[in-house]
């Protein structure tokens, strides 16, 4: 096997969040170009139609103007952010500028690194030469299953498996410089699918994985939605479970809807967590604004579980690999006297 049996997660050289926080400039940032998915998995909250109709969410494509509008505001921070990730909760392909919208903003010098992640159902030869001329630096495809049976079952579409494959593989044959990863959910796995997944992918791919599912979506109960039980002492990617109290995500990244709303984190697929919009605001003011600090602050307090959004999500427990909990104090301190010297 060609690929590497590892997670989409780059662990190496990782910066220490307590050394750096409070950040001038975000070192990543999700973009949502679609909010809308094609595919109905049981594990994710857009899988679930009574959910959708009684929630805030809705479905839609981000415009382009919109998006060019806070890739120049990048502008005004005094670095390039790390990673723009294009996708948060739908089917990034489904927005037909996507390759356009990731040349814009590969070609911006605002940004060092672009990836994004994609269930694979609307590739074809012409939209992957698109996303690799673009500049795409990495390609996440998320696999649902080892055959057609099985994504009827889980994300409840009629899929020609064999066509994906295809099409899959053509990629990796094609793919220039954009790594190519590819990852599945083990939940619903025997052993001999599990092998099945990696012969049939682990030549075409740089990087392989079998991840767990986890609670990463607030308010979303995974096992009662997706029929499954959630391993006790093992997150996402195989790692160690571990309780923290504090959430990294909000001291180092953001989200903007397809919408143009911004969410304080990812996982925010409801969007009750809204600390601004690009259309009327630049990303730089809302990155320092009261609305994004007093989150912060709250969970550096240790009032996270005052949230309901943030004491009801798992990513924290199960996909998160930072702790700044032991650090939380002088975290505090870092950022009371970054406001005083910068903000005032």
């Amino acid at each position: 096997m060609k690929a590497k049996i590892k997670s989409k997660l780059n662990l190496e050289n990782r910066v220490l969040l307590q050394e750096v926080i409070p950040l001038e400039t975000p070192f990543l940032l999700y973009v949502d170009p679609s909010s809308a998915c094609n595919f109905r998995c049981q594990f994710c909250p857009t899988g679930h139609k009574d959910i959708i109709k009684d929630s805030e969410y809705r479905r839609g494509l981000m415009d382009f103007k919109v998006f060019k509008k806070f890739i120049l505001d990048l502008g005004q921070f005094d670095q390039p952010i790390k990673v723009l990730r294009m996708n948060k909760i739908g089917e990034p392909l489904l927005n037909k500028n996507l390759s356009k919208m990731i040349a814009f903003a590969k070609n911006s010098g605002y940004i060092e690194y672009i990836d994004l992640a994609t269930n694979g159902s609307l590739f074809s030869h012409d939209s992957l030469i698109q996303l690799i001329s673009s500049g795409l630096d990495r390609l996440n495809i998320s696999v649902e299953g080892v055959n057609r049976e099985q994504y009827l079952e889980h994300a409840k579409v009629d899929f020609d498996f064999a066509k994906f494959v295809e099409n899959v593989h053509w990629l990796y044959r094609n793919k220039q410089n954009c790594e190519i990863t590819v990852k599945i959910p083990g939940n619903y796995l025997s052993n001999k699918q599990k092998e099945e997944f990696l012969n049939t992918f682990g030549d075409y791919c740089d990087r392989i994985f079998i991840e767990g599912l986890s609670p990463i979506w607030p308010l979303f109960d995974i096992e009662e939605r997706a029929g499954i039980n959630l391993k006790e002492n093992e997150g996402q990617y195989q790692q160690p479970l571990e309780q923290k109290d504090v959430c990294t995500y909000i001291f180092y990244a953001m989200a903007i809807n397809s919408d143009g709303t911004v969410s304080a984190c990812c996982p925010d697929w409801d969007q009750k967590l809204i600390v601004g919009d690009v259309k009327k605001e630049s990303l730089q003011k809302i990155w320092n604004s009261e609305r994004m600090n007093a989150l912060r602050y709250q969970h550096l307090k240790g009032g996270r579980c005052d949230n309901i959004v943030c004491s009801n999500c798992g990513h924290l427990t199960y996909a998160q690999v930072d702790n700044i909990d032991p650090y939380r104090e002088k975290i505090l301190e870092n950022i009371q006297n970054y406001e005083k010297r910068f903000l005032t």
